[in-house]
């Protein structure tokens, strides 16, 4: 829960990495999370959808990220209202010893419900090459391991 938008752009932004920060804390609901194809994080609607933490999957989506945290590096304001803010970013993912496994860009927006700041919208550009190939690839196991399910 921030009490402005900056400080809930930072933690939405470190609630992407291993942490303490509860993932659900970090946003407004219903969340989208904008992408090209269907990935397991795209939508949350219900409380029952949000894992507690955001590294709670990793070990189906992404094993490789298990122990990694996520660093805001920089960003700058694209638009604002009294109840929206959104954001251009840059951020890094760290592995645990601290080197760069990833970077990305992304366009952040931020929801004030009450005084409660939280992130609503979240659409990521750039992503490095390699991890977007793994990504690819994972994303694509599990969507097929869906349609076997169903």
């Amino acid at each position: 829960m921030a009490s402005n938008p900056e400080e809930a752009l930072k933690d939405s932004v470190e609630a992407l990495g291993t942490t303490s920060k509860l993932y659900r804390e970090t946003l407004h609901l219903p969340m989208h999370h904008i992408s090209v194809g269907i990935t397991p994080i795209a939508f949350y609607v219900d409380e029952e959808n949000v894992p507690k933490y955001f590294a709670d999957f990793y070990s189906e989506i992404r094993p490789e990220w298990i122990g990694s945290t996520c660093t805001l590096e920089s960003y700058s304001e694209v638009v604002k209202d009294d109840e929206k803010v959104a954001y251009l970013l840059k951020a890094s993912r760290l592995d645990k010893d601290g080197s760069v496994m990833s970077t990305f860009e992304g366009i952040f927006t931020l929801g004030k419900i009450g005084q409660d700041w939280r992130l609503i919208s979240r659409n990521i550009f750039n992503v490095s090459k390699e991890s977007k190939l793994k990504q690819r690839e994972l994303i694509d196991k599990w969507n097929e391991k869906g349609q076997e399910q169903g």
